[in-house]
């Protein structure tokens, strides 16, 4: 991504529109985020202004953004001077990544300027008043932090230093040449060496006016002259062309991007538009990415607990399988009795099932034999009971692991919708608290407003396939969507989706369930396995899992087939997704 000066002439230009309009809101909905609600001619305009260290910029939006409850003190500053005042101009400094709004006095408030420098992660918004003293700023630094340009509110605001790079918009090849030429003999690139002599251009801009000029480095002198032309065309018809997106290098420009000819590209009318469409976009994957940490994080964290507990059980079930143990001892000791000395710590006796052996039995010396009996049967009676509990405990943490490993999977494959709600299902779970001032009440209530929203692919035969992508919609599908009729599906031994076969009154053929166990087998851990078994029965034959966990079945009468996922007929089946 390029915010560069380029993008901010495009920008600022399209902006000129907003001159007269009217402020009617002030919202501040980050920390490094600013939003002006604004009327003008009739319509409500949103203009972003971001100071974000990775995404700054400057662009209208049809983005809709909550205030907080509690104003930052720099949003309350901007209602204080900006609602109500009217834009009188907008304006960029030369060559730079600048855009200056210029209010109007109104009642009793002087002039203000609210300026965006778009500097990357020096990025910052100031407001200014119209003696160019600091009011205040989104991001404040002192002498300390920034001892060529402080900005603090009181300070005369420091003007960005101007680039001592010679101008793209005016360059004349015979002053190119002086600058460029020199450092090629030194064996710089040509992009790097234009960059260190023209201002205002980024690498991006540098790559395309070198690709239109078809540089030759066999004839420097000649390639710079027309580069100089093609930089001052740059600048002078950017945007006319509309705004270029090549969305798989995340790059972006006011001009044609002829040098990654071969990308594919979205054009869009105005960059206004495609800032707006990339960032949200763009905004939409860094939260799915954040969320789906965090989940992962949550579950992982489970997992080990439980995976801890497991093995401590297993040791405390490993003790209690010696109970039988106990009990042999027990009725060894009241039966041989009378050859066991008084006192001793140890005895040695027939084996009560296997008189041809005999067994050491550790005694404890203060008790008698038949005291020691009855110590052992007590150990005996406790092991006994603890087994069947154990064993109740390791079933549990066994199916809740399962479960686990169902969320890990479902959360590495969802998308943004899909990782909300199961958020929502590990708020349920106890696995993560609900957000703040967001009670499991209302938690309850958005779940029961809003229905899961499983995938739906269209068969061969006109039959309807869905596929839950996580454990509620898997549950969902299953048990309230489908019939009694219709088939369900699921990898067999993997994690992964709950496939139903709509059978809509009539029969479901072997081609639907082949299409279906594809999806089946794609939709799960076995995506890129060789070779997927996919287990199938009617929906009236699943029951719930005693554990009571979302997506978890049980099932005994099924048949399977076998499926690779790799098949081209699954690619054919993916082209007939149905949206919603």
């Amino acid at each position: 991504m390029t915010f560069d000066t380029l993008t901010m002439t495009a920008v600022a230009g399209e902006l000129q529109k907003l001159a007269g309009a009217r402020v009617q809101r002030v919202i501040q909905p980050t920390r490094e985020e600013v939003v002006l609600s604004l009327y003008h001619e009739g319509a409500e305009h949103f203009l972003l202004l971001s100071a974000h260290p990775q995404h700054a910029r400057v662009h209208l939006t049809r983005q809709r953004f909550r205030s907080p409850e509690q104003p930052p003190p720099f949003c309350m500053l901007l209602r204080k001077y900006l609602t109500g005042a009217q834009i009188r101009a907008l304006s960029q400094p030369h060559l730079e990544r600048i855009l200056i709004l210029h209010f109007a006095e109104h009642e009793g408030l002087p002039a203000v300027r609210l300026i965006a420098e778009i500097m990357g992660r020096r990025s910052n918004i100031v407001l200014v008043n119209d003696m160019g003293i600091i009011l205040g700023a989104i991001k404040t630094a002192g002498p300390e932090q920034n001892p060529r340009r402080p900005v603090l509110p009181g300070l005369p605001y420091a003007e960005v230093p101007p680039q001592r790079k010679l101008d793209p918009t005016a360059v004349e090849g015979g002053v190119l040449a002086k600058a460029m030429l020199p450092l090629l003999a030194q064996g710089t690139g040509p992009e790097e060496a234009l960059l260190k002599a023209v201002g205002g251009i980024s690498p991006l801009a540098a790559r395309e006016a070198l690709h239109r000029s078809g540089w030759d480095d066999e004839a420097p002198v000649g390639s710079i002259e027309r580069l100089s032309r093609e930089l001052k065309e740059l600048f002078r018809s950017c945007g006319a062309e509309g705004a270029f997106l090549v969305p798989e290098l995340n790059i972006y420009a006011p001009y044609p991007l002829t040098h990654l000819r071969s990308a594919a590209r979205q054009r869009f009318a105005q960059m206004n538009e495609l800032l707006d469409c990339f960032y949200k976009k763009l905004g939409r994957e860094e939260e799915r990415e954040k969320l789906r940490r965090e989940l992962r994080s949550r579950v992982n964290r489970r997992k080990s607990r439980l995976e801890e507990k497991l093995s401590e059980l297993q040791k405390e079930l490993q003790q209690a399988v010696e109970a039988d143990r106990y009990r042999l001892y027990g009725e060894t000791l009241l039966t041989y009795g009378a050859m066991v000395e008084r006192g001793a710590a140890e005895a040695t006796l027939p084996h009560l099932y296997k008189p041809e052996e005999s067994i050491t039995i550790p005694l404890d010396p203060a008790l008698n034999a038949a005291a020691n009996a009855r110590e052992y049967f007590r150990r005996y009676r406790k092991a006994s009971s603890g087994r069947k509990h154990l064993e109740e405990q390791i079933s549990r943490i066994h199916d809740e692991l399962a479960y686990c490993r169902e969320l890990l999977y479902a959360i590495e494959e969802g998308d943004l919708s899909s990782l909300e709600e199961i958020r929502e299902e590990l708020v349920e779970s106890g696995y993560i608290q609900p957000r703040a001032k967001e009670s499991r009440r209302r938690q309850k209530q958005k779940q029961r407003q809003e229905k899961p929203r499983p995938l739906s692919f269209k068969a061969s035969s006109g039959s309807t396939i869905l596929v839950g992508l996580n454990n509620r919609q898997n549950d969902y599908l299953t048990f309230k969507l489908a019939s009694s009729r219709d088939t369900w599906l699921h990898a067999q031994g993997l994690p992964g989706s709950h496939v139903i076969v709509k059978s809509a009154g009539g029969a479901i053929t072997e081609g639907d369930i082949e299409e279906a166990a594809l999806l089946a087998a794609y939709y799960s851990r076995g995506r890129e396995l060789p070779a997927v078994a996919v287990d199938y029965t009617e929906v009236r034959h699943l029951r719930r899992h005693p554990a009571g966990r979302p997506g978890l079945v049980l099932y005994n009468r099924y048949q399977t087939v076998t499926v690779n996922p790799r098949d081209e007929k699954l690619k054919r089946l993916l082209r007939r997704h149905i949206p919603e």
